[in-house]
C-alpha cells in the first residue's frame, strides 16, 4: 500500500498532483490511498481510498494535535512493504504533525518525504513555529537512511538538501506529472489574460495589477481564486480596495463563481504568472497542456529544469525594472525593519543596512517591482512609472511545440517510471542520521534571493 499523506486536500496544486499521483499508480495496479486532515471539498476519482486523520490538519493553538496519538494511529495502518509518501514535512504548519511524520521513520517504516515548500525560504513564522514546538529543531528536521528518501521537483531544492548533507543518492528528482486535458482553443491574438491561481501574497498581486493597469485598455485580466486564510484574505482586501481606487479593471476569483475549473480555464486566452516563489511550478507547465500559453515573470531557480527539457520560456521576464526614485520615501527604513526581524527569525541576528538592500537590488537606477513590499508598489503604479518590459505572447507554433515537450518529459507514464525508481531504491530499515537544520537555512539568507513579499 502506498499512502499519500498531507494536511488537507483543498483545491490548488498540492491536491491535483496528490489526486493524479494517486490516478497513476492505481492505473498500475498498486494500492494507494490518500491521508489528510481535513475532507476533500470535492469526490475523488473511483478506486481512490481516503483516509481522515484528525489533528493532521494545520496548526490550531485551541485545539493542538497530539504528536504521539498521531504516530500510533498511523503506525496502526503500517504493514511491511508499505511506503508513506509525505508532502511538506518540514514546512512548519504544524510542527506536531512534523514530528509524527518524522516518528515514522524513526521507527523503521519507509518513507518518502516531498519538500516542495521550505519554512526555510521566506517563511519566518512557519520556522519561529517549529523552533517554539518541534523537539530537536532544527537537526531532527530532515532525517536521511536507507529506508528514507527524498523527492523533489527540481534540480535548486536536490542541491538544497545534498548540500546540506543528504546522500545524493537518496535525493531524487521527481518533477510533477502534467496530464494533458481537452480544452477549447483560446482567441489569436489573445483577449482575456487569466492568473490561475490563489491570490495571496507571495502571487505577487501589485505586478499582476501592474500588467492590468498598463494593458487594460486592450485586454481583460482575472484570477482565478480567493484567499482562504484570514489574514492572506485581508492583504487581498487591500489590492482590491487599491484596483477600484484607481480603476484598474480586473475580475476576482472567477472560479469561485460557480464555473467548473474547464469553464475557468477557457474563459482566458493566455495565463499570467507573477509570483515571486514557487514550489511545484506548475504555473509554468500545466497551461500548455491546456492549450494556453505562459506570460509574466520567469523564476529561472525552478524552470531551468523545464528549459533542459525542451520547454520554450523565452516570453517570460526574469526581472520587472523600475526606476528606483518612484518608490515612497520610507521603503528602505520598512525594508529593513522587516529584513532585519525576518533574518531574526531565521535565527541570524545581522543587522540588514539600506546600503546592503541598494548594493543587493538596485542596478542602474533600477529596482524589480518584485522586490517591493506592496506600499512601494502602490507608490510605482499610481505614479503611472513604466518599466522598459512589456508582456509577451506565445504563438500557436510554439505552443504546440511546448505542449508536446512537455507530453515527452512530464507525462503521466515519464512519472510513474519516476516513481517505480524512487520506490524501489528505498533499502532496509536502519538507524537515520540527521542533517545539520542550520544547514538549509543558510541557503535561503542570501539578500539577493530575498523578495519582501516573500518575508
Amino acid at each position: 500500500m502506498i499512502r499519500i499523506l498531507h494536511h488537507h486536500l483543498r483545491r490548488g496544486g498540492v491536491t491535483r498532483v496528490m489526486v493524479l499521483t494517486a490516478c497513476i499508480l492505481r492505473d498500475a495496479g498498486e494500492e494507494v490511498e490518500l491521508l489528510a486532515g481535513e475532507p476533500p471539498p470535492e469526490p475523488l476519482p473511483e478506486g481512490i481510498g481516503f483516509r481522515l486523520i484528525p489533528g493532521m490538519g494545520y496548526h490550531d493553538a485551541a485545539h493542538p494535535t497530539d504528536a504521539e496519538s498521531l504516530f500510533e494511529t498511523l503506525s496502526g495502518l503500517y504493514e511491511d512493504g508499505d511506503v508513506w509518501h509525505i508532502h511538506n514535512h518540514s514546512l512548519g504548519k504544524n510542527p506536531a504533525v512534523t514530528d509524527a511524520w518524522i516518528r515514522l521513520a524513526e521507527h523503521g517504516q519507509r518513507v518518502v518525504f516531498q519538500p516542495h515548500d521550505f519554512a526555510e525560504d521566506g517563511r519566518p513564522g512557519n520556522l519561529t513555529l517549529l523552533r517554539d514546538t518541534f523537539p530537536g529543531f532544527p537537526d531532527r528536521l530532515y532525517p536521511y537512511g536507507e529506508h528514507v528518501r527524498y523527492a523533489v521537483l527540481q534540480t535548486r531544492d536536490r542541491q538544497v538538501l545534498v548540500q546540506a548533507g543528504i546522500p545524493k543518492e537518496h535525493v531524487h528528482l521527481l518533477p510533477n506529472p502534467v496530464a494533458e486535458e481537452a480544452f477549447a482553443p483560446p482567441q489569436d491574438p489573445p483577449n482575456r489574460i487569466l492568473y490561475l491561481t490563489r491570490a495571496i501574497r507571495r502571487k505577487n498581486m501589485g505586478e499582476f495589477l501592474y500588467w492590468a493597469r498598463q494593458l487594460g485598455d486592450t485586454l481583460e485580466f482575472a484570477t482565478s481564486l480567493l484567499p482562504e486564510n484570514p489574514v492572506e484574505l485581508k492583504l487581498f482586501e487591500t489590492w482590491q480596495a487599491f484596483a477600484a481606487e484607481k480603476a484598474i479593471s480586473v475580475s476576482w476569483g472567477i472560479g469561485a463563481s460557480g464555473r467548473s475549473f474547464q469553464e475557468v480555464v477557457e474563459w482566458g486566452d493566455v495565463c499570467i504568472t507573477t509570483s515571486v516563489g514557487e514550489g511545484f511550478g506548475l504555473s509554468f507547465l500545466e497551461p500548455y497542456a491546456m492549450a494556453r500559453s505562459v506570460t509574466g515573470r520567469n523564476l529561472p531557480e525552478i524552470t531551468a529544469g523545464f528549459q533542459e527539457d525542451g520547454v520554450d520560456l523565452s516570453q517570460l521576464y526574469e526581472t520587472l525594472p523600475v526606476p528606483v526614485d518612484a518608490v515612497d520615501a520610507s521603503f528602505w527604513e520598512r525594508a529593513g525593519k522587516v529584513l532585519t526581524g525576518w533574518r531574526v527569525a531565521m535565527g541570524s541576528h545581522e543587522i540588514i543596512t539600506r546600503e546592503q538592500m541598494e548594493q543587493a537590488w538596485v542596478v542602474e537606477g533600477q529596482i524589480d517591482f518584485g522586490r517591493l513590499d506592496e506600499p512601494a508598489q502602490q507608490a510605482v503604479i499610481s505614479s503611472g512609472t513604466s518599466s522598459t518590459r512589456t508582456l509577451s505572447f506565445s504563438g500557436p507554433d510554439a505552443r504546440k511545440r511546448n505542449a508536446l515537450a512537455i507530453r515527452e518529459a512530464y507525462s503521466p507514464a515519464q512519472y510513474l517510471k519516476r516513481l517505480n525508481r524512487l520506490y524501489e531504491a528505498m533499502g532496509t530499515p536502519e538507524a537515520l542520521s540527521f542533517v545539520e537544520g542550520d544547514r538549509v537555512r543558510d541557503v535561503f539568507l542570501n539578500l539577493e534571493a530575498i523578495f519582501l513579499l516573500r518575508t
